[in-house]
């Protein structure tokens, strides 16, 4: 299988510095001649190394404003997190009428959807009888870490689907009604705030087809949608027709750490953010160490989705606008509520495929390759000196150790093990000859 990715490296930028490949947290990065390069079956598209790469020579992939063109018409589903990009004095429905302004012909909030999310997962945690705890499935990246390193803990992800999913869903079919519109005619684009939602929407983790057409950075937005709200503001413009924006207090808080776990309130739950936190975290529930969790909510970024590779705005200053705007909200979550209950059919927000770990091609082979490949890389490691140097291409002696063991690497690319490999090193990264 080919997997799609949002990530790209530059190679005349990269200079191999290794920044990327340490932060990432499936070892997914290699360093080989002096230039990063991804492994496309264990990256799970987070873009730590985006963020980690001080040449900015990794870039996310993402739609653009030109491809709505293949549509006949457009509907964008903004994430909360687009809601506290702004300063205080631009409020939501500004927002909606500069997408508008700027080319998108209707604007979809997910808060009843958000809402029915809340609800269905609320269901399925009454009815579970299997292992503990029950893992949000809010975030791609988290997804996917679950299928590349833990694999034994994929039945535990709730298989229910997100909100955008059962807006876009929901969206195709109103506006097709509406406009006589082929459903295939009508764009359905979310304004993302991280690169694996566009993977999430490209190539979903349970293998089956998106009800979302496009996904579109926040970051590439941001500038058009903030001159049309500048301007619209000024000349006090009122091109929305859709009428007010009914949005809650539940659609908003999934911007934030521990936003779900709130909505849903389950009797034991714990909220993690960052990739070293949940990786310790996941690590503990392998060991049986954790056992009285409900539900655990977990996100790549700091702080949530406002801290995604794709915003604009601090995360800590989005965070804080959205908080914001939650305690200004008044009685229009009842309004939200009241329409959920009513559309809520119990048992219909299910993915429709099961999820399954990502195959890997190194280990699937017969059980005698296996035990060769293993007895190869444990007499490797205790050779190796185990400081990590990263020297050798991979981010530890352990990973180097697997990569000779797969036929990937040699093992006079560790420095300690071969001059050769050093004199090598020294005359990739002279700096003389760039």
């Amino acid at each position: 299988m080919d997997f799609i990715h949002s990530l790209e490296i530059d190679q005349d930028k990269c200079c191999g510095k290794l920044h990327c490949m340490r932060v990432c947290p499936t070892h997914a990065i290699r360093v080989k001649n002096g230039k990063a390069v991804i492994d496309p079956v264990l990256c799970i598209d987070c873009g730590d190394c985006i963020l980690a790469c001080p040449q900015q020579a990794i870039k996310s992939i993402t739609d653009s404003m030109r491809d709505l063109d293949k549509f006949k018409f457009n509907v964008a589903i903004p994430s909360p997190t687009l809601f506290g990009q702004f300063q205080m004095d631009i409020k939501p429905n500004d927002i909606v009428e500069g997408l508008i302004t700027i080319g998108f012909d209707a604007v979809h909030e997910i808060s009843v959807e958000s809402e029915l999310i809340n609800m269905a997962i609320r269901d399925y945690l009454d009815e579970y009888k299997g292992p503990l705890p029950l893992i949000s499935s809010a975030c791609p990246v988290v997804i996917r870490l679950i299928q590349v390193a833990y694999p034994n803990m994929v039945k535990q992800i709730i298989p229910i689907q997100p909100p955008r999913e059962i807006a876009a869903r929901e969206v195709k079919k109103h506006y097709a009604k509406e406009t006589g519109l082929k459903e295939s005619d009508i764009g359905v684009i979310y304004l993302t705030p991280c690169p694996s939602k566009m993977i999430a929407i490209k190539q979903p983790a349970e293998d089956v087809k998106s009800h979302l057409d496009l996904a579109i950075g926040i970051s590439e937005i941001y500038n058009p949608l903030f001159s049309a709200i500048t301007k619209g503001k000024q000349n006090n413009n009122k091109v929305n027709k859709q009428g007010s924006l009914h949005q809650s207090r539940t659609s908003l808080s999934w911007a934030l750490t521990g936003g779900q776990s709130v909505s849903i309130k389950p009797s034991r739950f714990l909220t993690v953010a960052q990739m070293p936190n949940i990786i310790r975290i996941f690590d503990d529930i392998e060991k049986g160490k954790i056992r009285d969790i409900e539900f655990l909510e977990c996100y790549a970024c700091l702080g949530g989705c406002v801290g995604g590779s794709l915003t604009v705005e601090d995360t800590f200053v989005a965070r804080s606008k959205i908080q914001n705007l939650i305690a200004s909200m008044e009685d229009e979550g009842e309004k939200v509520l009241e329409d959920a209950r009513r559309k809520y059919k119990k048992g219909d927000y299910y993915i429709s495929q099961q999820l399954e770990p990502r195959k890997n091609p190194d280990v699937l082979v017969s059980i005698e390759e296996q035990i060769i490949k293993m007895k190869i890389r444990e007499n490797l490691v205790r050779k190796l000196p185990g400081i990590d140097c990263g020297l050798c291409g991979a981010p530890t002696c352990s990973a180097f150790a697997g990569d000779v063991s797969n036929g990937k690497a040699k093992v006079e690319d560790c420095v300690l093990l071969s001059a050769e490999r050093l004199k090598e090193l020294q005359d990739e990264y002279n700096t003389d000859k760039k």
